[in-house]
Order: structure tokens, then C-alpha cells, then sequence
């Protein structure tokens, strides 16, 4: 299994459990994203606040001034899913390392992957 499904599989069993997907925003309250090489745009979403802060520490050059965010997985799917699909975004779940590896996935798999841990 690729570190990057490892890792998406824990995100989805840790966002059943605590109901909180974390991400990051910039100082002036633009969400974190990344581009991505096929001309497409990845919003990443993390399990835990503990995880950004660890990437933070890895990757200061990059993600210094990003600060972790939390939201309900209600408010999630009410607020973000419209967002990520109107700007034909892909989500990156739980990256993690010094290179920011992970499984970028559309928003309609992210969310039945958790739902399917309840």
C-alpha cells in the first residue's frame, strides 16, 4: 500500500470519529492550495490539527504562514463541497512528509470514503 492510501485511510477513519477535517489558510484568509502538474488545483485537507503543525515544522519555507483550521464535517460538505466542485478543484487528504505526498481525489470520493467508516 502507497503512503499516500495509508494515509488517505486514516483521514477517513479519523474524520468519522472526530467529525473535524482541518486545513490551512494564508494570512489574509485565502485558503491553502496547491498546483498541481496536470494543470488542475488540489485543496488539501488534513484528520488532525497535529498534522499541519508536523508539515509546518518539516516545510517552513512553504508553509510557515499557513495556519490550521478546523471545520464540522456538516458545515465541510455544506460550505467547502460546493466551493471544491465550482472551482473543478481535487482534494489531497493528509499529506504528509518534507515533499507534501498524498492521494488527490475527487470531493464526491472523499466523502463516501468517511461516511463508509460510520
Amino acid at each position: 500500500m502507497s503512503s499516500g492510501v495509508a494515509q488517505a485511510n486514516k483521514f477517513y477513519e479519523e474524520v468519522a470519529n472526530t467529525q473535524i477535517v482541518w486545513f490551512g489558510t494564508l494570512p489574509n484568509d485565502t485558503l491553502l492550495e496547491f498546483d498541481l502538474p496536470n494543470d488542475s488545483v488540489s485543496f488539501p485537507v488534513w484528520s488532525s490539527k497535529s498534522r499541519i503543525l508536523r508539515l509546518k515544522k518539516l516545510n517552513p519555507g512553504l508553509l510557515s504562514s499557513v495556519e490550521p483550521r478546523g471545520v464540522k464535517w456538516t458545515e465541510f460538505k455544506e460550505l467547502f463541497v460546493p466551493l471544491i466542485n465550482q472551482k473543478h478543484r481535487v482534494v489531497g487528504v493528509n499529506l504528509s512528509g518534507k515533499k507534501l505526498v498524498g492521494a488527490d481525489i475527487s470531493v464526491e470520493t472523499l466523502i463516501s470514503q468517511v461516511e463508509a467508516f460510520w
